[in-house]
């Protein structure tokens, strides 16, 4: 499977300001008990499920606080069957007045969570538990067309299919000798003008650093994630600061936009 990751850690405060709302019971056979959080005072709501002990019987509006929390592949009743999978939420849930904080530090989250096809972002991730962005080998570039409402290539007013974006496949060097394993492979997707600019000097075995990098969950059978960056920069390059550092400040910068 492409872009298999498990679970990304997830910055809890980047997510916004958390009130309790309820409970709720979830999971394949309804016995997952989560917690509904409201999210910066409006009608959008988070499910997390909460560490052992967590008082249920709290009052409504209780502010809380998400530390060590985790993005991982759950099941739902609705999806059993088709063996898709969604995106579940859980962590330790704290009083605001709690002194704990998060065991990794601010700049190790580095990348971003977003969900739909306008990428809105949702908290920040890292992107270390994906996969070492110092450790991708170009094997493969690829187009994805866009496709109309009968699931046929849209096409433009000059009868050329539409590309969408395009997937730059990588090996990942320190597992490139389990050449077999499909779970290896990592796929990220850039938008059709950045990578036209880039694949004019690119070919086979180039090591690439992705820079801006969001994570979307798929839960489909063929990739868990989908991996989208703004652009990819050799590793040779020596650049002024750290691609961490470079993507911890796209992902806070978009994190802020999406809490104001």
């Amino acid at each position: 499977m492409v872009n298999k990751f498990g679970s990304l850690s997830l910055q809890g405060k980047s997510i916004g300001k958390l009130t309790f709302a309820g409970r709720n019971l979830v999971g394949a056979n309804a016995d997952v008990a989560v917690a509904i959080l409201n999210v910066n005072n409006t009608l959008n709501t988070e499910n997390v499920t909460p560490q052992a002990g967590f008082d249920f019987s709290m009052a409504f509006g209780t502010p809380l606080k998400l530390i060590d929390a985790k993005i991982i592949a759950g099941t739902a009743r609705s999806n059993q069957r088709s063996g898709a999978r969604v995106a579940t939420k859980a962590g330790t849930l704290l009083p605001m007045s709690d002194a704990k904080t998060d065991t990794l530090s601010e700049e190790e989250y580095d990348a971003i969570f977003v969900s739909g096809k306008d990428k809105t972002p949702h908290g920040r991730v890292r992107s270390a538990d994906a996969f070492n962005s110092h450790d991708l080998v170009l094997f493969r570039v690829t187009p994805n067309y866009k496709t109309d409402n009968r699931g046929e290539v849209a096409r433009d007013d000059y009868d050329e299919p539409i590309i969408s974006n395009y997937q730059f496949n990588f090996i990942q060097q320190s597992k490139s000798v389990d050449v077999g394993n499909d779970d290896n492979i990592v796929r990220i997707l850039v938008d059709p003008a950045e990578s036209e600019r880039l694949q004019a000097g690119l070919k086979p075995g180039d090591k690439l650093v992705p820079q801006g990098l969001k994570f979307a969950f798929a839960g489909n059978d063929a990739t868990d994630w989908t991996v989208y960056a703004d652009t990819l920069v050799s590793l040779d390059e020596k650049v002024t600061e750290k691609p961490a550092s470079n993507q911890s400040k796209t992902a806070a910068n978009q994190a802020d936009k999406a809490k104001s």
